[in-house]
Order: structure tokens, then sequence, then C-alpha cells
């Protein structure tokens, strides 16, 4: 199977990204005296819908790659976010750069540092990470109102979800970040955070790691009950190829068809887009609470 066909790379860059990043949280090299910046470049697809969602969207002046919603079409992009060009960059003249934190491999943050921009590097691993980069940008930005008001908002949402399923069996939740090797998430990730709050069980909470590579002989041993796969293609038959691939085949949830598609671009950014998220994964977990509403 092409994996590279139905897996997008968003939840992968960002479990790249950050990892070896240590405690440097919301890396940063702003002048905090200076003014509200008026030219942003996010390099994060997470922190630009947060953006977009504080209304401060026309400051943007570029897009990554991964930034798919047709507002922001007419922009330049700078391509994937973890490795600008920083030519292209210091051409935009932009008085803000939201980057992903830098690790041993890369040095993205040191660089444009170097050329005297402004960067904002906020980490996207948590839900409380979630709401600390709502609450900067919005201070950042100068829409500290819309930050408190976006926040009360997800968390009113999450609320409602966590009430729609309490008291319910919890089937246990195999989320694929990557298919060769076998790659999932841990606890202390959004995405574990997220399967917790729509009523399920995480199968690797005890992984270390927050993006854990797992053996297949493994998942089969621990015969998740519904199996997640984040993709924004459609077309791929993912459930016929799975049940003829070796090992993927074992698995009760593939025989059974317990193998769900969900939005990669809703899932795998941990934004202004968590709490959608959660409905969505509590629809398919517990469709009994949601008879009316098939998951999308």
């Amino acid at each position: 199977m092409n994996t590279r066909q139905f897996l997008t790379a968003g939840l992968l860059i960002a479990a790249v990204a950050c990892a070896g990043a240590g405690d440097r949280r919301g890396q940063t090299t702003v002048d905090e005296a200076g003014e509200s910046p008026q030219r942003i470049v996010s390099l994060i697809p997470s922190a630009t819908a947060t953006i977009v969602a504080l209304g401060a969207g026309d400051r943007l002046v570029a897009r990554s790659d991964y930034d798919v919603d047709p507002a922001l079409a007419n922009l330049p992009s700078i391509g994937q976010g973890l490795t600008p060009s920083l030519e292209q960059l210091t051409l935009l003249a932009p008085d803000l750069v939201i980057a992903w934190p830098d690790n041993p491999s890369r040095s993205v943050i040191s660089r444009l540092g170097e050329l005297g921009v402004e960067i904002y590097a906020p980490e996207a691993q948590t839900l409380a990470d979630v709401r600390r980069t709502t609450v900067e940008l919005g201070r950042r930005l100068g829409r500290a109102a819309a930050a408190d008001s976006l926040i009360a908002s997800i968390d009113a949402q999450l609320a409602d979800v966590v009430a729609a399923v309490a008291g319910r069996d919890r089937p246990s939740v195999f989320y694929v970040v990557w298919y060769q090797p076998p790659t999932t998430t841990g606890s202390g990730t959004y995405i574990s955070e997220l399967i917790e709050i729509a009523g399920g069980r995480n199968s690797f909470a005890d992984a270390p790691g927050h993006w854990p590579q797992v053996s297949l002989e493994e998942v089969v041993r621990r015969q998740p009950d519904i199996i997640l796969f984040a993709t924004t293609a459609e077309d791929i038959p993912l459930l016929e190829q799975l049940a003829k691939a070796p090992g993927w085949r074992e698995l009760a949830a593939v025989r059974e068809g317990r193998v769900v598609r969900v939005d990669a671009n809703l899932f795998n950014r941990p934004g202004p887009g968590v709490a959608e998220a959660a409905r969505r994964l509590a629809r398919v977990l517990h469709p009994e609470v949601f008879p009316d509403q098939a998951p999308r």
C-alpha cells in the first residue's frame, strides 16, 4: 500500500518538529515593547487557523502547503513549513514569524533570529498548549478578548462531549499517525486527550513518548476495538487493502469493518478545531448518542 496516497504528513510533522525540543515552551525573540504585528507568516497550520479564528487573518502574508482554508488560497506558499526558504521569508518582510520549535536537526529559529525577525515558537502537543498558544497570540495581536472567548467556546464544547458520553463503555482506539512502520499517539498528546474526552481509551497510552512507533505484532496482541486513520484521501479503498495486508488482516477491527477515516485537516491540527474533532470522534465511538449525526 502506498501510504503517501492516503496519509498526510501534518501530525507526523508536528511530532518530528517538536521531538527533542525539550522544555523550550513558547520560544521567542519578541520585543515585548513592540507594536502589534501587521505582517505575519505562520509556518504552523494550527496557529494559522487560530489567527484566522481571532479575526486577524488579514495580517497573514503567506501560508504553508498544508493551509487549506480557501480564504488563504491567494497567499503565496512558503512550502511545508519545517524548512522554509529564508530568502523568501525575508522578501515577505514579516514582523512576526510563527515557527515550529527547533530541534537538534533544525535551526530555523536561530537563523531567523540572526536576521532580526521576531519569532514565536509555540508547543503544539496538548490541549493546554492549544489554550496557551491562543492566549499568547491574542496578546500579541491585540485580540485578548477574542482569545478568551475562543477558549471559553472550545472548553464549553468539549464539556458537552464529555457529558454526552459519560458512563458509557470506552472502546479502545488505535490512532494511526503513520502506516509503515505503525506510528501512533502515546499519552500526553491532544489526540490522546480527545480520545478520552470522546469516550474512548487510547490503545497505546502506556507507550513511551508522544508519537511512538509500535510493532504490528503488538497491535495485533492488543486488538484495538476501533482503528482510526487520519487522511484527506477518501477515494482509497483503505479497508479492502488492510484486509489483504499481512498483520493488519489479523486484527478483528479490520475483519469486522471497524476502521474509520477521520479528516486529517481537522484531527491533525491542535487549534480551534479540537472541539469539532472531539464531537466527530464521539460520533464514531458512540453512534448511539448521536443517532442523527453520522461521522464525517
